[in-house]
């Protein structure tokens, strides 16, 4: 079987092809991540985008809620409430609406019986403290106090916080503070609520020009202190589930100008598994979210995973890339095999017509090209050479008494030892049968040719191992020279063969110089 030949094209052709593919799957895996990591930037631009927009209503809602307090009439609390449901429902984000009125210390008790007998027997001014059981960390000691008096929608969880004072709530009184120094809307920080979620709050401080009609039951007062109550978790995108973006991590915080940095919401991006986090991207921004009350900074960042790129139309480019990875390189090899077996096959069939299949000797047809070359050499540069004959003697007892097979053995070991014992520009061909022609080339004289004749038969008389045991033959050995005898094939061969005769004549196992005259 022709054995395949990793051959330098062969090579280069694979090498080049391999990096063709890679290149082709760099670019589309390299598109690929161009094309989610622009996802990635518009949906994080549609998320903050979002939460602009429910940042910028509350300021807009804080601002009309305001102006309305302006107006309306100081104890038209049914009013108020209309309002504020009409905002909530129409801005599910904003969890609560509160109203703090500011009381002079002397005027407490005197409002909280008021209120008590007239809107609510449950009402009472209170710290903080005595709802949450935790003592105030900053205690406040002021003129005035600012109980809650107002809070919609009446959530029993909330009914506690009605009557606080809120300059009690740590986090809220250095932003009263703020607020009072400020004609726009101040943020607190991001806190715990009492019913467990994380808010912020958005509060503006009203003044109303004072009534010589104000009594104890004017519930909203001339100061007050309008308050936004959203929860964290509101503010969140309401299509962050979608695919795509519920792999995407955030973490928002709170910006609020004099008040220290806080986390309002955040998610943990997936984690990457395995190889994932190595080899795939990591897509990371900070996008700042622009409010005059509520600055935010969020901070995204999203792991892209191999599902992400082994979608539907992926899947079939990479099964037509991994065939073509394949298939390619099996036809190119495929091919030059067959280019292998032809020249194999080639070469196989030029040496069978050139040679003789039993010793490997060249045969009549390469001894006469060979012959022609010498004949050539001779015509231009006047170089002799010797044509040999030699013929094993009694060869044919061998055939008879042990077989062809190990008469082929001595033919075989024969031919190795005259070719063994001649020049590389020499030329030893099988005759036929048990005869062999032998070219000599560049000789001075006969002599020359006697001397080669003399070193074969030394080589072929010694024992020769068969498969019947060692054997002894010998040859005789006939020369001419061109052109001494002769100057083509024909006529010399017949005046070796005259030779070698002779040498048979003489008792065989000799060598004999043609000494006949010219022809």
């Amino acid at each position: 079987m022709p054995r395949f030949r990793l051959r330098p094209t062969l090579l280069a052709l694979l090498a080049a092809w391999l990096s063709a593919i890679t290149l082709v799957v760099s670019m589309l895996v390299s598109a690929e991540i161009s094309r989610w990591e622009s996802h990635f930037d518009d949906d994080i631009r549609q998320m903050v985008s979002e939460v602009k927009h429910k940042l910028d209503t509350n300021e807009a809602v804080l601002a009309g809620f305001s102006a309305f307090l302006q107006a309306v009439d100081r104890s038209d609390t049914e009013s108020t409430i209309k309002y504020a449901a009409a905002a909530i429902a129409a801005y599910p984000h904003i969890y609560m609406i509160e109203i703090a009125r500011k009381v002079d210390k002397v005027e407490e008790v005197r409002l909280e019986q008021a209120l008590r007998a007239r809107f609510n027997a449950n009402i009472s001014f209170k710290d903080f403290s005595e709802v949450t059981g935790r003592p105030i960390q900053n205690e406040v000691r002021q003129g005035a106090s600012w109980p809650i008096l107002f809070l919609y929608p009446s959530l029993p969880s909330a009914q506690a916080i009605l009557g606080v004072r809120l300059e009690t709530v740590d986090y809220l009184s250095h932003t009263m503070a703020l607020a009072a120094r400020n004609v726009r809307p101040v943020a607190s920080p991001a806190f715990q609520m009492y019913e467990g979620d994380k808010a912020f709050i958005l509060l503006q401080e009203i003044r109303r020009p004072p009534t010589a009609t104000e009594s104890a039951m004017d519930i909203f007062g001339d100061t007050m202190m309008t308050l936004l109550l959203i929860k964290a978790q509101d503010l969140i995108p309401a299509k962050t589930q979608d695919y795509g973006k519920e792999m995407i991590g955030y973490s928002a915080s709170l910006l609020s100008p004099g008040n220290p940095e806080t986390i309002l919401f955040e998610k943990m991006a997936q984690a990457a598994e395995g190889l994932e986090q190595f080899v795939l991207p990591r897509f990371t921004r900070q996008l700042k979210v622009d409010n005059t009350s509520q600055p935010m900074l969020i901070t995204f960042d999203r792991q892209l995973l191999w599902r992400d790129l082994l979608q539907t139309q992926w899947l079939v480019i990479a099964i037509f890339l991994i065939g073509a990875i394949f298939v390619v390189p099996w036809m190119t090899i495929r091919h030059y095999a067959s280019l292998d077996r032809a020249e194999t096959e080639y070469e196989r069939s030029a040496y069978l017509a050139t040679h003789d299949l039993l010793t490997g000797l060249p045969n009549r047809f390469l001894f006469a090209d060979r012959f022609e070359h010498a004949l050539r050499g001779w015509q231009r540069n006047g170089q002799a050479f010797a044509l040999m004959l030699a013929d094993l003697d009694h060869f044919k007892n061998i055939n008879d008494l042990h077989g062809h097979d190990v008469g082929d053995q001595v033919l075989t070991s024969c031919a190795k030892r005259m070719a063994g014992e001649l020049r590389a520009c020499d030329t030893v061909a099988r005759h036929g049968g048990d005869e062999f022609v032998i070219l000599l080339a560049n000789i001075l004289n006969a002599e020359d040719g006697e001397n080669v004749g003399r070193k074969i038969l030394a080589a072929i008389s010694a024992p020769i191992e068969t498969s019947a045991g060692p054997l002894t033959v010998s040859c005789s050995i006939g020369i001419a020279i061109c052109p001494t005898h002769g100057a083509t094939l024909d006529i010399l061969r017949k005046n070796a063969d005259r030779a070698m005769y002779c040498a048979k004549d003489l008792g065989r196992n000799a060598v004999s110089v043609f000494s006949g005259e010219k022809t």
